[in-house]
């Protein structure tokens, strides 16, 4: 099988989604010690208590899990696309840049402790283009 422009747009786009999404476990561990909120009894032996409802740590915690619920079928349907040659190198890196920044707008969002975060983010970043 030979490596098309195709495949390798998409394989650079999906490294940089899969690097962002490898980095959210520990953007949550970073508020759980900052804050001393464990999950875990066990985690709280040097200090701090057991919360499940932080709102800090959930909203981080939430937001990992929509990445991974978003970005894992998209790099899978987004591959598929490249390797049956459907769609042109420019449209699939088009499709793939514009996925990217929406995830990287909605993780500026949700991730900063500011509780009226814009859930139209993504829009502008739409909007952008």
């Amino acid at each position: 099988m030979e490596l098309t422009q195709e495949v390798l747009n998409a394989s650079w786009w999906s490294t940089i989604l899969l690097l962002k999404l490898a980095t959210f476990p520990f953007i949550v561990i970073l508020a759980r010690i900052k804050r001393q909120i464990f999950a875990n009894p066990e985690d709280t032996k040097r200090g701090g208590e057991v919360k499940l409802t932080d709102a800090v740590v959930e909203r981080r915690r939430r937001a990992h899990l929509n990445d991974m619920e978003n970005i894992i079928p998209f790099l899978g349907l987004i591959m598929i696309h490249a390797v049956t040659g459907a769609s042109s190198a420019s449209c699939i890196s088009f499709v793939c840049k514009v996925f990217t920044a929406a995830r990287v707008a909605h993780t500026v969002a949700y991730v900063g402790e500011n509780q009226a975060a814009c859930p139209g983010s993504g829009l502008l970043c739409w909007c952008r283009l």
